[in-house]
């Protein structure tokens, strides 16, 4: 794995993709001669010598062979221990730099424990999510127990760390996907599931099962199976009753409302529908910036596809369309 990063093969322009992060930051270093190739070599070696360290370890010190499989599997844990900690840095510039001018041991030291770091506070925050939405969970949330139990009592950091158990099938608001390995990916997806808990506290839980019901008797199903994202779907409705004028905290939407965002917002560029969107969650979101802030980054998402259905007129299929909670 480690001869990859002398290859040519030029990443896309732009911020770096979180998948194989320290990898790509290598390959491009070495394409645009950012890093010099000495120092290139140097980390060569760094990484050569890391992953027989854990293949030593593994085999408390009787050899360093080790089958193809394993072996792999160490260099997959040195690579993730790095992009944990370069990830962090928040800059592909300052990334870079960390890696020109800091020893690879240093890096990976750091790495080993931001990684375990993240280890307990993935498992803290997935505990919050599951508390947070248990009064309306459905049951594709209940089937992540299975996967977090699994990371909680098999993972192993030091010789497997990409391999989390963690297969992140529930969806996330506005489709968002953990492109991060290992633990880095773990932590960010069970923090998004803790804000989305956090969205849905905001709302009555009489309220959301309401919408629940209503959009599962589209589907001709029970609330308990719906597919998609729950947080999603409350938004959704949230953003709709804003854009029709609606102020209070409700999640009704009647049939009068679709018709009127289609007409009203027709002439909408969806880069302007984005900002009102904005500035809608915001407002819903007001006594939880950090809730509001994780719920703003799907809100282009969110335009995108509401533009779209305004424009085919078919903002109502987006929707459970009812009366009220109270209503059977």
């Amino acid at each position: 794995m480690a001869n990859e990063i002398m290859q040519s093969g030029r990443p896309s322009a732009g911020s770096l993709p979180k998948a194989d992060y320290t990898l790509a930051l290598l390959t491009r270093a070495a394409a645009e001669q950012t890093i010099p190739a000495e120092k290139l070599e140097a980390i060569k070696a760094a990484l050569h010598q890391a992953a027989a360290d854990r293949a030593a370890a593994y085999t408390k010190g009787r050899s360093t062979t080790v089958t193809r499989k394993q072996a792999e599997a160490f260099y997959a844990s040195v690579f993730c221990q790095l992009d944990a900690v370069l990830l962090e840095l928040g800059s592909d510039q300052l990334a870079e730099d960390a890696l020109r001018t800091k020893p690879l041991a240093e890096l990976l030291d750091a790495g080993m424990l931001l990684t375990l770091q993240r280890y307990e506070e993935a498992k803290e925050r997935f505990r919050q999510a599951y508390k947070l939405t248990a009064p309306v969970q459905t049951s594709f949330f209940h089937a992540l127990l299975k996967d977090f139990e699994a990371f909680c009592t098999r993972y192993d950091a030091r010789f497997r760390a990409a391999d989390t158990k963690v297969t992140f099938s529930y969806p996330l608001l506005g489709e968002a996907k953990i492109t991060e390995r290992g633990v880095a990916g773990v932590y960010r997806y069970y923090t998004a599931l803790m804000y989305e808990g956090m969205l849905l506290q905001m709302h009555d839980t009489q309220e959301i099962r309401s919408l629940m019901r209503r959009y599962a008797e589209n589907f001709r199903t029970s609330p308990d199976m719906i597919a998609e994202n729950l947080a999603e779907l409350v938004l959704r409705h949230r953003l709709i009753r804003c854009l029709c004028g609606e102020t209070g905290n409700g999640l009704t939407v009647t049939a009068e409302m679709p018709a009127q965002v289609e007409a009203e917002y027709a002439a909408v560029p969806q880069e302007q529908l984005t900002a009102l969107l904005c500035q809608f969650t915001e407002q819903i979101c007001a006594d939880e910036p950090e809730t509001a802030a994780y719920c703003k980054e799907a809100v282009p998402a969110l335009a995108a596809a509401l533009h779209h259905r305004i424009e085919a007129h078919r903002v109502a299929g987006w929707l459970a369309i009812g009366a009220s909670p109270a209503d059977p």
